[in-house]
């Protein structure tokens, strides 16, 4: 087996357009994000407070003889917008408090899958807007907490007011924050359909009183009194389902430096996934591999990729493809099949070098008109 060590690199800006895993259609992420901005000039999404400090903060002295009149720099001018930033400050604290509770809430829990893997270095307090594709028009969520599941690849966030489960449950993909867009204080990221969205179902079993309390305090007489006293237990359980198509989702920071704390671990995280994506697709090249047919069922045979160039091995997998040899409707076995695993483009032959793989790759994608994230990767 070849042991030539592997040196993956970055990943470069992709494209604006952007396209689900689900093929829901290309949406250009630079007039979703105006959009919000437009909709955020007209109907505020935050509070009241927030805006008025906003305002208050950015004067401008107007060419008037009475203009030092409205000047912030005298102190009676300032005391309103002192006052808005101690109560912002104070709802910034509630909410830290809030976010910390759900926080320790999650990690004493014994049986809770990520408690070995969260730290407060992941947990972000924001607010959450969703888009409404009936209504066409953003959805305030209210303030949330998230968490940064980093060994499950997992974007989790739960409200800070209400019930106790889990708002968003997306499952990480390599390409996602690359896909996102960001201003000073919010960004625009999109589910790729990888949303978990929780179904409830309540069950109800009636029961007498009597089994269910501590009938030893009870006397004579009130055990008489509850007898035949029957109440009604309601049991609920929540089950995840993945969502229909994707989503736009905007989480909105109040300083600028969360949202870059955000927004490096979101990065960090993407592209972590994306390095492991890589090497899984690099060793695909080097074992051998299930051999499938025309209808991806595999055929109980299995061979290993004709040629060796571990530097070519390199640059397929990381423009996402992996050794996926095929028997055709023949029955001839395709022993040097390479196909991409976001959009299904196939080639089998010898591949000279990086140009003629980006080639390949894009004759497919232009006719199916289709915007695989890999073309990108230069």
């Amino acid at each position: 087996m070849d042991t030539t060590p592997m040196n993956f690199t970055d990943m470069n800006s992709i494209k604006p357009p952007y396209q689900d895993e689900n093929d829901s259609g290309y949406t250009e992420l630079n007039m979703v994000f105006s959009n919000f901005d437009k909709q955020c000039r007209m109907n505020s999404p935050e509070s009241d407070e927030d805006n008025i400090f906003e305002e208050q903060n950015n004067f401008t002295q107007e060419c008037e003889d009475d203009a030092s009149d409205f000047y912030p720099s005298d102190q009676e001018d300032m005391s309103g917008i002192y006052e808005i930033k101690s109560r912002i400050e104070q709802k910034r604290k509630k909410y830290l408090v809030r976010a910390v509770k759900i926080y320790k809430d999650l990690t004493e829990n014994m049986s809770a899958p990520w408690k070995d893997e969260l730290t407060l270095d992941d947990v972000f307090i924001s607010n959450m807007y969703k888009f409404n594709i009936q209504k066409q028009r953003w959805v305030k969520k209210g303030p949330i907490v998230i968490f940064l599941l980093k060994k499950q690849f997992r974007l989790v966030t739960y409200n800070l007011y209400g019930q106790p489960i889990p708002s968003l449950n997306i499952k990480l993909w390599e390409f996602m924050a690359s896909y996102s867009r960001s201003d000073n204080h919010k960004i625009l990221i999109n589910s790729f359909g990888r949303n978990f969205k929780n179904k409830v179902t309540i069950s109800t079993t009636v029961t007498y009183l009597k089994d269910i309390i501590d009938t030893s305090l009870l006397n004579e007489r009130e055990l008489k009194l509850i007898q035949n006293e029957k109440v009604s237990i309601c049991n609920s359980t929540v089950i995840p389902y993945p969502e229909d198509s994707s989503s736009n989702i905007v989480f909105y920071f109040k300083a600028t430096e969360d949202l870059k704390r955000f927004k490096k671990a979101f990065d960090d995280a993407c592209h972590e996934l994306y390095c492991i994506g890589c090497k899984k697709r690099y060793e695909t090249f080097l074992n051998e591999q299930p051999i499938l047919n025309y209808q991806d069922h595999p055929v109980e045979k299995s061979c290993r990729y004709p040629y060796n160039n571990p530097d070519l091995f390199v640059a397929l997998s990381e423009r996402g493809f992996e050794y996926k040899p095929i028997e055709d409707e023949t029955g001839k076995i395709l022993t040097d099949r390479i196909k991409c695993c976001f959009c299904g483009t196939s080639y089998a032959g010898w591949i000279s070098d990086q140009t003629s793989i980006n080639i390949m790759h894009k004759l497919y994608c232009d006719s199916k008109h289709y915007e695989c994230p890999f073309l990108n990767i230069i």
